[in-house]
C-alpha cells in the first residue's frame, strides 16, 4: 500500500482504490501522513474542511469532517486509531520507537483535546499490528532513553541473554495511561508483524507497507 520505493506505483494506487471502495470512503478526500518518525499531529475541522492531501512531516492526523478518512503506513511500527464517538472525531498515528520516544501517543491525545475538546477518558484506542517484544532487540542506549523519559521501565523493557528488548505496545499503553486514557479503553489486535507473514516487516525481511485507515462517522 506504500508508494515509497514501490516498483509498481500504479498497482499500489489501484489497491488503495479497491480498499476505499470496499470500506465506502472517498479516496480523493482522504488524509495521508508523510511520516518522519516524530510526534507532529495535524488536525482538520468540519467548520473549515479541506480536501484529500498528503500532510508533510507528520505522524498523526485527526479529523471531525464527516466521512473523511485518515491513512497511515506501517511495516513493524504500530498503527494507533483513536475515536471520540461523542464528537465524531477520529485520529490515526504511526508509532515506531522514535515516534514513541518523541511522544506521538501523548501528542495525539493532547491535540484532540486542544482541537475538539476531547477528554482523554472519552477516547477509545485500538493498537494495530506491530513488532512484538520477542522480535525487537534494541541498544541499551535506546532503553535508557525510554526509561529517562517515561519511567516505569519494567513495563516495556526486558533484559536477558545480554540483550535489551523493547515492548513497544506496552510503552504505548503506558503513555496512553499517563495521558489519562483509561486502560480498559485501549485494545489491541495482538499480531506481530515479524512473526505473522500477512504483514510487511523490516525486521522480517518483507519489504513494503501495509495501510491503516480510520474514517470519521457521518457523511
Amino acid at each position: 500500500m506504500g508508494l515509497t520505493g514501490s516498483p509498481e506505483p500504479d498497482a499500489v494506487l489501484g489497491r488503495r482504490r479497491d480498499l476505499a471502495d470496499q470500506l465506502g470512503f472517498d479516496l480523493e478526500r482522504a488524509l495521508m501522513t508523510v511520516q518522519e518518525h516524530g510526534a507532529n499531529v495535524v488536525t482538520f475541522h468540519r467548520d473549515r474542511p479541506e480536501g484529500g492531501q498528503c500532510v508533510l512531516s507528520t505522524d498523526g492526523l485527526a479529523t471531525d469532517v464527516p466521512g473523511q478518512a485518515i491513512m497511515t503506513y506501517h511495516a513493524d511500527c504500530f498503527p494507533l486509531l483513536f475515536v471520540d464517538s461523542g464528537r465524531g472525531v477520529v485520529a490515526g498515528a504511526h508509532a515506531g520507537w522514535r515516534g514513541t520516544l518523541a511522544g506521538v501517543t501523548g501528542s495525539t491525545v493532547g491535540a484532540l483535546g486542544k482541537a475538539y475538546g476531547t477528554r482523554p477518558d472519552e477516547l477509545r484506542v485500538l493498537i494495530g499490528p506491530g513488532i512484538c517484544v520477542r522480535c525487537y532487540p534494541v541498544g541499551e542506549d535506546i532503553g535508557a532513553q525510554f526509561a529517562a523519559r517515561f519511567g516505569d521501565e519494567d513495563r516495556y523493557l526486558q533484559r536477558g541473554d545480554g540483550q535489551v528488548r523493547l515492548d513497544l505496545e506496552a510503552a504505548i499503553r503506558l503513555q496512553l495511561e499517563q495521558a489519562g486514557v483509561p486502560a480498559d479503553q485501549t485494545s489491541s489486535c495482538g499480531s506481530c508483524t515479524r512473526e505473522d507473514a500477512r504483514w510487511f516487516s523490516h525486521r522480517g525481511g518483507r519489504p513494503g507497507r501495509f495501510l491503516s485507515v480510520i474514517v470519521a462517522p457521518g457523511r
